[in-house]
């Protein structure tokens, strides 16, 4: 009898790790140098969740680790991001159909910006690539689940676009971007959403999603909507003041733990 490999998870925050325990069963908590991972259940899966911390490096250290070490059949993300275009509102959810670093750019003698994208090899071919393609599979089955996936409110006591209605969030599938920048200007938000048809940005997916490219693994993130600087621009200084950090990554997770529990046994098994 084989052994069926889990999925792994990398989640950048503690916030964000623990809205995906609490979509599980914890069955063991260790710490494998410097990451710490937690193996749990859902629905029929075992996955090892490892909290890498916040930036692209981290976030593709620890995917590398957690692949030599557990050997996952998938790979996936969660967490929060800042919204690209003015439709989205806190609590909103993306399905990441895609992720592009968008800081990959050589900055020209005339000062224009000629994005480079990703280029490296994978085991069987080379990539060059402006953005990187999630696992279809995935993706249309979160979209599938999430017809049914009831997600929480965002809590009427936090922030609101005061020029916006409150309604329920809502689950939209588009490119994630990522980088280790933090992006405010709404001018700059243009550029990059029309450069790359984003929905959102952070600071991890699209390392990891280099990682589990390298390694031919599918890989899937879901993000949602923590901030929107069109409508109040977030406060940086010190302990990002008025952002929501209870609610980082809530909702994504919600969404991911109901994929999670609906991925089949024999989807792209890579049992050892």
């Amino acid at each position: 009898m084989t052994h069926l490999s889990p999925i792994g998870a990398v989640i950048a925050m503690e916030v964000e790790l623990q809205h995906l325990l609490d979509q599980g069963q914890i069955v063991e908590e260790r710490k494998h140098g410097p990451w710490r991972e937690v193996e749990l259940t859902i629905g029929p899966n075992r996955i090892i969740a490892l909290l890498c911390g916040i930036g692209m490096v981290n976030a593709a250290a620890a995917t590398e680790d957690l692949i030599n070490a557990h050997r996952p059949r998938i790979v996936v993300n969660s967490g929060c991001t800042g919204a690209h275009i003015a439709e989205l509102l806190p609590g909103d959810v993306v399905i990441g159909t895609a992720v592009v670093y968008h800081a990959a750019m050589q900055i020209l003698a005339t000062g224009e910006e000629r994005h480079t994208g990703f280029v490296f090899e994978t085991i069987t071919r080379e990539v060059k690539s402006p953005a990187l393609m999630t696992d279809p599979k995935l993706v249309d089955l979160a979209q599938q689940v999430a017809k049914s996936t009831r997600i929480p409110d965002w809590p009427a006591n936090l922030d609101w676009p005061p020029s916006q209605p409150r309604r329920a969030p809502r689950i939209v599938s588009g490119p994630v971007a990522s980088a280790d920048i933090w992006t405010q200007q709404i001018s700059r938000i243009e550029v990059l959403h029309k450069r790359h048809e984003t929905l959102c940005e952070d600071m991890e997916a699209a390392a990891i999603g280099q990682i589990a490219a390298r390694h031919e693994i599918p890989y899937l993130t879901i993000k949602d909507i923590s901030n929107n600087e069109r409508y109040a621009q977030t406060d940086l200084v010190g302990e990002l003041a008025g952002f929501p950090m209870e609610e980082a990554g809530h909702r994504a997770a919600v969404l991911l733990g109901q994929v999670i529990a609906a991925i089949p046994a024999e989807f792209d098994d890579r049992a050892r």
